[in-house]
């Protein structure tokens, strides 16, 4: 795809992970015909393009209850920052549909309002990922069913499946690959490693700029990353990701520098209903594309006891700090 590495250093956060660039065979694939006649834009003249990812996002159950009584939406507050973002996504956690078409064997079953959809959209959310252990809770109808109803409100969804979505942003594309490691309740599961996830990424990684994979694994409640998630992390970066978000535990997990590329084991919880204190702090990835390189810090959000609805709080110096100096030496092709 690219010949050249970029060679910005960024002056606040020192030498983050490079991203291509990409005028050359990713837009044959995803990109409107207006767009492979569009010149180069240099250097100079690109602008910083800002992406924000969420954590578990589930609007059924008491957030469904509270939202019916209160009237208004989760993200009441994030008006400014979702505004100021070229692009947000999140982690869908459920299906759209009735309770009565939820799969025997799945309790609890996330079966979700149509109008979830739509509150997205307003938000501001242009993504959501649907590749996790509540993915299926409706079977197979119901994963169809959810993906038709998020693509009529006008958002990107990916699953394994339709993995890698390219999706054009700023003067680059980026490559989504959603995939779970916990089953879902209709049987659907991935592997690591695998030929399947590899060939995914390997295809990702020669059409895009930057390879962003939503991942589903770990243990709940677990606010460390196990050993297994590690060796996974590194196996994924090996085959061409830039940068792994990662579900399921429901608390933070630290982010880490691995192999040069960020790693966020787990953003815990975004909006959910659960109780126990730790999975009332969440984290979003905020990430930017400056002079062709991927930066990314943290902001922490908070649910307080009573509500299912986060505020944002602060920033992670923590995180930032682990992730300051995340940047590889050279772009490495997957071996």
């Amino acid at each position: 795809m690219l010949a050249g590495r970029a060679s910005v250093h960024d002056d606040h956060m020192g030498n983050p992970v490079p991203v291509k660039n990409w005028f050359r065979a990713m837009v044959l694939l995803s990109v409107p015909a207006s767009l492979l006649a569009a010149r180069p834009v240099r250097r100079q003249q690109e602008k910083e393009v800002r992406l924000l990812f969420t954590g578990d996002i589930m609007l059924t159950r008491q957030v469904d209850v509270e939202l019916r009584r209160t009237i208004q939406t989760p993200w009441s507050g994030f008006e400014n920052l979702f505004g100021g973002a070229a692009w947000v996504g999140g982690n869908f956690e459920g299906a759209i549909g009735p309770s009565s078409n939820c799969v025997p064997t799945r309790s609890p079953c996330f079966a979700t309002p149509e109008r979830a959809a739509e509150l997205l959209r307003r938000a501001g959310f242009r993504l959501v990922t649907v590749e996790n252990n509540h993915a299926g809770d409706l079977g197979s109808l119901g994963r169809e069913h959810t993906a038709t109803t998020f693509k009529q409100a006008g958002l990107e969804v990916v699953d394994f499946n339709n993995s890698p979505q390219f999706i054009p942003l700023g003067t680059g594309a980026v490559a989504f690959v959603a995939l779970t490691l916990i089953p879902a309740a209709d049987g659907r599961v991935q592997h690591i490693p695998s030929a399947q996830v590899s060939d995914k990424l390997r295809f990702a990684k020669q059409r895009a700029d930057l390879v962003v994979v939503s991942i589903h694994w770990g243990n709940e409640l677990m606010e460390w990353p196990s050993q297994s998630q590690r060796k996974q992390a590194a196996w994924l970066v090996d085959q061409g990701a830039d940068l792994i978000v990662g579900h399921h535990p429901h608390v933070i997990q630290q982010p880490q520098c691995v192999s040069g590329r960020p790693v966020f084991f787990s953003l815990g919880n975004h909006v959910f209903d659960q109780e126990n204190p730790k999975t009332k702090e969440g984290m979003i990835a905020d990430c930017h594309i400056r002079g062709g390189r991927l930066v990314c810090q943290s902001l922490r959000t908070r649910t307080d006891p009573g509500t299912t609805i986060p505020r944002v709080v602060r920033s992670d110096r923590m995180v930032d700090s682990a992730l300051f100096h995340c940047r590889p030496e050279s772009k490495q092709k997957p071996r």
